[in-house]
């Protein structure tokens, strides 16, 4: 069952104010170095101040996502989830990008926050088959990425294959459309970001390329704009 549109859920929810957006992007600027204050004490082995010069970006990119959530759902029980999201997916994504890793101290933990805070919006609006298909979803993707990961171990490691249950949840709660538009605007974002690192030089056909950051963007571009994409891109899943 999809959930409603956008519109639709802020009938029932606090009414939408440029304040509640403010203040979310404000919640979303201190949760980026909380966020990564929290990685650090799980994963001590980790310099995460040998990124700090992106500490400000994430914390700014952070807070930006914020507010487009809270832009895009208002008030609603399913937020929690989605600013989680974004935190978890910055903060994973970075690590990632320095490190060229999705550990398990911190996937594993966000993929039970995760689901923990989606089982919060099903009990409270009933939408338990909404969370049936998010659960089924994120093991069936975690499968499709296990496979390719087995057939193509350069392209895709163990963490990607973890971090996609993480952001399959989500994606499945809110429509199968979404679910699959998301995967698919992973693979896609990765593709074109290999191409552009190739002609200009800054990596070879064989070199590694974190793709955990391209998995997060695919994700966000399909829980915020899937509504819009989805009928242009999947219009058969998308009736």
């Amino acid at each position: 069952m999809r959930i409603p549109p956008t519109r639709r859920q802020r009938a029932s929810a606090i009414p939408f104010s440029l304040a509640f957006i403010v203040a979310a992007g404000l919640l979303g600027l201190a949760a980026g170095p909380a966020a990564t204050f929290g990685a650090q004490r799980l994963l001590p082995a980790l310099d995460l101040a040998a990124g700090r010069r992106s500490h400000v970006p994430a914390a700014v990119f952070t807070g930006a996502l914020f507010m487009v959530m809270a832009w895009r759902f208002g008030a609603s029980w399913l937020l929690p989830a989605l600013l989680f999201l974004s935190a978890a997916g910055v903060v994973l994504s970075r690590i990632d990008l320095h490190f060229r890793l999705l550990p398990n101290r911190l996937v594993i933990p966000a993929l039970g926050t995760g689901s923990a805070l989606l089982l919060l919006d099903a009990a409270v609006n009933e939408r338990w088959a909404n969370l049936v298909v998010a659960f089924i979803g994120s093991a069936a993707t975690f499968v499709i990425y296990l496979v390719l990961a087995l057939i193509s171990p350069r392209g895709l490691g163990m963490g990607d294959v973890k971090f996609s249950a993480v952001l399959a949840l989500p994606l499945g709660y809110l429509s199968v459309g979404q679910l699959v538009l998301g995967v698919s605007l992973g693979f896609l974002i990765g593709a074109l970001v290999g191409g552009v690192l190739l002609l200009a030089g800054l990596a070879g056909r064989k070199s590694p390329v974190p793709f955990g950051p391209s998995m997060f963007a695919g994700c966000i571009a399909a829980v915020v704009f899937g509504a819009e994409l989805g009928p242009a891109l999947l219009p058969s899943l998308f009736t």
